[in-house]
């Protein structure tokens, strides 16, 4: 069995405890690989690179960018499979655009991260990283994965809860020892896709994320930086108050048609193809809004980014585009 590459990032996994502050520090990778083996011999090989070392809440899109380059300069017939460890806070995110942008790799790569620094009790850093490689050696699947106590389609992942640390997968599709977990067929998981972004990217253009709640003051949100684009998380139901009764600075109506006039495309996530809809998102919909229909807030951001930032396609053609399973209930990619 080839060797394989372990990319380091950071993040709890490759964090030390000093005194009562948990950070990253320089041995950290060396904490895994040396519990591994310790516990796993050292019959498989490991080549390691640290590419990054921060605390996975401080990522920004340098660092995206860096992951990015390095993945793109690995010549994958020299291995059976990466691994790259990731601090949990921003696992999702990370994970959905590495998805996406490397739909196409051809070996098996598992974005992990740990609740604890190795060697802590209840850490689970190093049976993240373990079940990691008994993936790669399996060699089943090919494609780029997340997998924190379980496998997750890097697409679906959900960030963990703020109390019990659990993550979940969006459409409650997570995946253990059979693929009709993800909702997918073995098939589609097991089918070659075609290379769709050129190796770098430089995100220049950027999304503003807002995350409905009762009584949004919108006028609070200055565009004057103009976004590429605005990405409008909805309530459950896809609403949100598009009712001028207590000022226009209410209504996520009047907001879309003020982006609009400043040539900013305004995204609503995470709705529902139904027969029916409420009349609240019918008029969010009409002010001229694009609905993003079965996707994760977190895919849908990262989507975004992608698809304003890369050269090779339209940003509609890309967001109509199925790149990695993101979107449930239309698995062709």
């Amino acid at each position: 069995m080839k060797k394989i590459l372990v990319l380091f990032t950071g993040g709890t996994i490759g964090s030390k405890i000093s005194g009562d502050i948990i950070n990253v520090e320089n041995e950290g990778q060396f904490s895994l690989i040396n519990a591994y083996e310790e516990q796993f011999g050292k019959e498989t090989e490991f080549e390691c690179r640290q590419i990054l070392n921060i605390l996975s809440e401080n990522i920004n899109f340098s660092h995206w960018e860096t992951m990015i380059s390095e993945l793109s300069k690995v010549n994958t017939a020299d291995y059976s499979g990466i691994i790259i460890t990731h601090g949990s806070d921003t696992l999702a995110y990370t994970s959905a655009l590495l998805g996406m942008y490397f739909r196409h790799i051809d070996i098996p790569v598992y974005i992990i991260a740990s609740n604890k620094p190795i060697g802590e009790k209840g850490s689970n850093g190093l049976f993240n990283f373990a079940n990691a490689v008994k993936q790669i050696q399996l060699g089943k699947y090919n494609g780029v994965f997340t997998l924190y106590e379980k496998v997750y389609l890097p697409t679906r992942i959900m960030p963990a809860d703020t109390y019990c640390d659990r993550f979940t997968a969006f459409g409650d599709n997570g995946y253990m020892d059979n693929p009709e977990f993800f909702g997918i067929s073995e098939q589609l998981l097991l089918k070659k896709r075609e290379k769709l972004f050129d190796q770098d990217i430089k995100f220049n253009h950027k999304i503003m994320l807002i995350h409905g709640y009762p009584a949004i003051d919108y006028s609070a949100f200055d565009l004057s930086k103009k976004p590429s684009a605005v990405l409008f998380v909805p309530y459950h139901s896809g609403t949100a108050c598009a009712s001028c009764e207590f000022g226009e600075n209410y209504s996520l109506v009047e907001f879309i048609k003020r982006c609009i006039m400043q040539n900013i495309m305004v995204y609503i996530c995470g709705l529902k193809k139904t027969n029916a809809m409420y009349d609240t998102l019918h008029e969010i919909i009409a002010a001229g809004s694009i609905p993003l229909y079965n996707i994760s807030e977190v895919s849908a951001y990262m989507k975004l980014l992608i698809a304003y930032n890369q050269q090779n396609y339209t940003v509609k053609e890309i967001m109509n585009k199925n790149l990695y399973f993101e979107t449930l209930r239309n698995p062709q990619i």
